[in-house]
């Protein structure tokens, strides 16, 4: 059943709220952040340090195709086209029918046509050319740029167009003018200035040009091309004159040239960015905004104890049994102090030697497979430092240096009393295995501990395999009476990678269960369509991963908030509405509490109908999901609020 409130103080606030939002934004990337950022046309002010993600590599542009933004990768050697609200809808590249890109830098739309400067000759592509694409993303041929090496940035210029070199020579132009159709009109610009990339219209007629080697943004000449003035800009890289007449440039970070008392303020510190581009703002989007709470994941696959030495681990251990019962998808663990001399069964003299040497790996198989969690194994992994796996390779491989990280990528069932044995070491006992009464026997038979004092200083201790059962005890003897300092791990972990696992104390063991850990997925939060104003739209918000109102009850109750004010930052929620860190507000007024539902799965579609009067173009919407749980029942993490939060969603509404 479904339950939709709107309240009065809301409608109110969305009636009044009628402000449009800025028709254009400067937009560039940033490479540490890997995310595409806007600035004021205006002013060069930062409106957004995230308009959306990118891809992890380096993008060099960003610029508006249609009702698209495309982005060049440098090193991805292909263009991603992306929608406003940041979804992949294609990508172009890194091979085309008959041509390709290769180490590809900034593009420009010139009367329909995208031209992409392209560097390298790998995927096909030609060195120093310009690759066009229409604007639906089909390749329409390479221009061979006959006097530019190294092509960073086309400006249109005068019917024909310009383009700056990364490598300017003898015998090339720093900027080179060519027709549309890629043939040489003549120099614009070969100068001292040492490496351009982009270039720009200025207000006046006149170009600027970002000379990354030269540290300087420099005005160039409309006639002459010439050097008219320029100003420091460190590894300058891109350049936009704003309608204040100051100038906007990026290096690392992004700057703005104050032309009345010739200096640059940092507007957004750190990463590379690139080429500046304008991209409209007035389109229809709904874009992800933060993250919904607790990505958390508890251990359930992992006991061990890490001793900070051989003493200490000897004076837990001696005498002392450790036991995994197997249960469907694990085991139940208990620590049995005192039993080890009563389980413990020395071997025959029938046993075979296994593991005989040092840092070394060996296997044998029992004469049946033997129960673990799952299924069975048939093939068993020694290793002399006191490493048990199920199957092979062996965890650790031939490791002696004991440690809880190692653990976290060993993908093995696996029993562990790890550190640093030498059954090869002069004086020394083997390892040996047998079956004896239904049981595999592996035992470490007075095993030389390697290192430390005194040189002769063995263990005996043994690992007890159930044939029928699948139980598993670890049993110590007599452990090394060396002084070692070094670090000693005992326990065991399942199958398959996990976390790094904290050590905890093994005398206190009872009835301790290991299973698959389990994850505690955020709850998200979708959008689609984007909003449209004339004719109305309706756009459905899918929540997902609503967390159970009770465990195994199978009933998911959920909410949607949406408000006036988003909040792409978040507001830390931690003490005000959740008990654990990790739960951000992305809403920064409750307007309207709508599709309220209990539903049998962990996901609630609300459709929010984009009218007139209530929802006008140019609108910004925020949205949120919340989820309902019992906090009589605790989430994995801790967390007893009752309450759980998605990511934000932020949607613009515009006409179509």
């Amino acid at each position: 059943m479904k339950h939709q409130f709107l309240s009065l103080p809301g409608v109110a606030a969305l009636l009044a709220f009628a402000s449009t939002a800025t028709a254009q934004m400067v937009v560039t990337t940033n490479t540490t952040t890997d995310t595409i950022v806007g600035f004021s046309p205006v002013d060069g002010s930062l409106i957004s340090t995230n308009v959306f993600p990118v891809q992890d590599t380096v993008q060099t542009s960003a610029i508006a195709v249609g009702t698209e933004i495309w982005v060049s990768e440098q090193t991805g050697d292909r263009v991603v086209r992306y929608d406003h609200s940041g979804n992949i809808v294609g990508v172009i590249g890194p091979t085309l029918p008959g041509g390709g890109l290769d180490n590809i830098r900034n593009m420009t739309l010139i009367s329909g046509v995208v031209y992409v400067t392209n560097d390298g000759a790998n995927n096909g592509a030609t060195a120093d050319s310009l690759v066009m694409l229409d604007t639906a993303g089909n390749y329409l041929g390479t221009l061979p740029l006959s006097n530019t090496v190294s092509p960073w940035c086309v400006l249109p210029w005068q019917g024909d167009m310009l383009v700056s070199t990364g490598l300017g020579t003898a015998t090339t132009d720093d900027v080179h003018r060519y027709t549309l159709g890629g043939v040489s009109v003549g120099t614009f610009n070969n100068s001292t200035l040492d490496f351009l990339q982009q270039i720009s219209q200025a207000s006046d007629g006149n170009v600027w040009a970002a000379v990354f080697t030269s540290d300087v943004v420099a005005k160039l000449d409309a006639t002459t091309g010439a050097v008219i003035s320029s100003f420091p800009a460190t590894d300058a890289r891109g350049v936009f004159e704003l309608q204040n007449g100051n100038i906007l440039w990026t290096g690392s970070g992004v700057w703005i040239h104050d032309v009345t008392t010739n200096t640059n303020t940092q507007v957004l510190a750190g990463g590379s960015s690139y080429q500046l581009s304008l991209i409209p703002t007035d389109v229809s989007y709904n874009r992800k905004v933060g993250a919904g709470c607790h990505s958390f994941v508890a251990d359930r696959s992992n006991l061990f104890q890490l001793y900070p030495d051989v003493p200490s681990t000897k004076l837990a251990l001696d005498g002392n049994a450790l036991h995994f019962a197997l249960t469907a998808n694990g085991y139940v663990a208990n620590w049995l102090p005192g039993a080890a001399a009563s389980l413990y069964t020395a071997p025959t003299p029938g046993a075979t030697i296994i593991a005989n040497a040092d840092s070394t790996n060996a296997t044998f198989s029992p004469s049946a497979p033997i129960p673990v969690p799952g299924g069975t194994e048939s093939v068993w992994t020694v290793s002399p430092n006191g490493i048990l796996t199920a199957g092979t390779p062996g965890n650790q491989t031939t490791s002696s240096t004991a440690t809880l990280s190692a653990t976290a990528t060993a993908t093995r069932l696996a029993f562990y009393t790890w550190c640093n044995h030498n059954p090869a070491e002069t004086g020394s006992g083997k390892i040996k295995w047998e079956e004896v009464g239904g049981k595999v026997l592996l035992t470490w038979d007075a095993v030389e501990f390697s290192g430390g004092t005194p040189t002769l200083s063995p263990s005996t201790f043994q690992f007890q395999l159930d044939m029928t059962t699948g139980d598993v005890t670890l049993v110590w003897l007599s452990f090394s009476n060396n002084t070692s300092t070094a670090d000693v791990l005992i326990g065991c972990t399942l199958a398959g990678a996990g976390l790094t696992p904290v050590s905890q104390t093994l005398q206190l063991v009872s009835g301790v269960v290991l299973s698959p850990d389990v994850p505690l997925t955020p709850m998200t939060l979708a959008a689609n369509p984007a909003p449209i104003i004339n004719p109305s739209s309706t756009v459905n918000y899918t929540i997902g991963n609503i967390p159970e109102t009770a465990p195994g009850s199978g009933l998911y109750l959920s909410t949607l908030v949406l408000s006036v004010a988003p909040v792409p930052g978040g507001i830390d929620l931690t003490g005000i509405l959740t008990s654990a860190p990790g739960c951000n507000l992305y809403v920064g007024t409750l307007d309207v509490i709508i599709g309220t539902a209990i539903t049998v799965t962990p996901t609630n579609v609300v459709p929010v109908t984009f009218s007139t009067p209530l929802f006008a173009p140019g609108n910004t919407i925020g949205a949120q999901g919340v989820g309902f749980f019992d906090a009589a029942f605790p989430l994995v993490n801790g967390e007893t609020s009752g309450l759980l939060f998605s990511n934000g969603v932020v949607s613009a509404t515009f006409a179509q």
